[in-house]
């Protein structure tokens, strides 16, 4: 009796996973033929401005696979749209979601842009937080620092400076223009002082640096990015506590190539 009664119960689970099953795929099969209903876009700014637009994203996507709701959900491109998000150089976090009742929703966080460089050809590029260059979209003017010069940029917008193996050596010999401005850029922009003070770097041909600053006409000799926090900091004390006192423009050159030392003169 025991055993018809386990025989019994088995054949229950049976019947019951195989009804669960069929009904599955009968709920795919619906759902695959749905029409698809909508497609929206959410980008996270993290507090900044835009580098580019909701609209944008949706535009890039319709380009390439129409409509979406034009077509049924078992026949829109995921995965592809995926990828599409995934290599657009602005963003980071990327996804792309369809839900059940057929709308297509796209999330991502925008990239947050450290400093706006100038190649001596002319290209503009953003480097992000994170070492990754961006494409400058003159639609969505960002305020950031600025860098000149001889600032060589070997690398696709939506690549990230240090992916670069250490192993490849020209490669990284070439971008190291681009590891010295992110370096500065993430020392001045962390300090409100030195935020409000610098308005440009100029990279001259020996690689080596020079500063733009908002106060008086001169300008500043920073040399290589050796010790450069110290060098910033030094900078700083003088104007506090020295260029208050002579005055802004009595120097033409302010020079901190040497440690602990700033050389002035006119």
């Amino acid at each position: 009796m025991k055993i018809l009664v386990k025989i019994l119960l088995i054949t229950l689970w049976i019947a019951i996973a195989a009804g669960v099953v069929v009904m599955m795929g009968y709920a795919n099969a619906t759902h695959d033929i749905k029409q698809c209903r909508s497609i929206t876009c959410r980008i996270d700014y993290k507090g900044i401005q835009p580098l580019l637009s909701s609209n944008d994203l949706i535009s890039d996507i319709t380009k390439k696979f129409g409509k979406p709701q034009l077509n049924t959900i078992g026949t829109v491109d995921i995965a592809g749209m995926k990828a599409i998000i995934r290599h657009n150089p602005y963003l980071v976090n990327t996804d792309v979601l369809l839900t059940v009742e057929g709308d297509i929703l796209i999330k991502a966080d925008q990239r947050v842009p450290l400093i706006r460089y100038f190649t001596p050809s002319g290209q503009q590029h953003y480097i992000d937080q994170e070492g990754c260059i961006m494409p400058v979209h003159l639609q969505y003017p960002y305020k950031v620092l600025i860098a000149t010069g001889f600032i060589e940029s070997p690398l696709n917008d939506g690549m990230n400076i240090f992916s670069v193996p250490d192993s490849n050596l020209l490669l990284r010999s070439r971008l190291k223009s681009l590891y010295n401005l992110h370096l500065l850029a993430r020392i001045i922009t962390s300090d409100s002082t030195l935020k409000a003070l610098i308005e440009q770097v100029y990279i001259i041909p020996s690689g080596n640096i020079q500063l733009v600053t908002k106060a008086g006409s001169h300008i500043v000799y920073l040399g290589d990015t050796t010790d450069a926090a110290e060098k910033l900091e030094n900078l700083k004390c003088f104007y506090e506590f020295g260029l208050v006192k002579t005055g802004w423009n009595k120097y033409g050159k302010l020079n901190l190539e040497y440690k602990n030392q700033i050389v002035c003169t006119k």
